[in-house]
């Protein structure tokens, strides 16, 4: 859960942060919990709308305001995406998008969610996520080339 929130955060405490919320609001709302889906994957979700909050929150994220809403988890394994040096480099690169293009990045490129869920749970437009998400590859590939230039030297 920590990887998942780290994803989100633009610096390790405010990962920190995000996920204590969401775990404060896995234990109060567990009794929500039907068994309908993984327990992990349940708790993904819960996580995921957490960080969601706190960054609406915290960050004044650019949008009419997100949805709380249960949202449908994909399948996702459980082992961390950024154990290698190279992908924490793309965390590091990630981080640098705006507020709106990382969490938009994030949510589909990621934890796989398609744009008319993603417009559901930040209360936008499909189109305007799609935007957003194009905005975000076209940035993450400019500083992708501008690191790889800087190795050739």
């Amino acid at each position: 859960m920590y990887n998942l929130c780290l994803r989100y955060a633009q610096h390790q405490q405010e990962a920190e942060d995000m996920m204590q919320e969401g775990f404060f609001k896995i234990f109060r709302d567990i009794r929500q919990y039907k068994g309908e889906v993984a327990l992990s994957s349940w708790m993904r979700r819960v996580m995921i709308n957490s960080a969601l909050m706190h960054i609406r929150k915290h960050r004044k994220l650019q949008l009419s305001q997100m949805s709380e809403e249960a949202i449908h988890d994909p399948s996702m394994s459980t082992e961390s995406p950024w154990d290698t040096e190279r992908e924490k480099a793309i965390l590091q690169m990630v981080r640098k998008l705006s507020d709106i293009q990382q969490t938009v990045f994030n949510l589909k490129a990621i934890d796989g969610y398609n744009f008319k869920e993603i417009a559901d749970m930040l209360a936008g437009k499909e189109a305007t996520m799609r935007s957003h998400y194009l905005r975000a590859r076209t940035k993450l590939q400019d500083l992708l080339k501008q690191e790889l230039y800087q190795d050739e030297r």
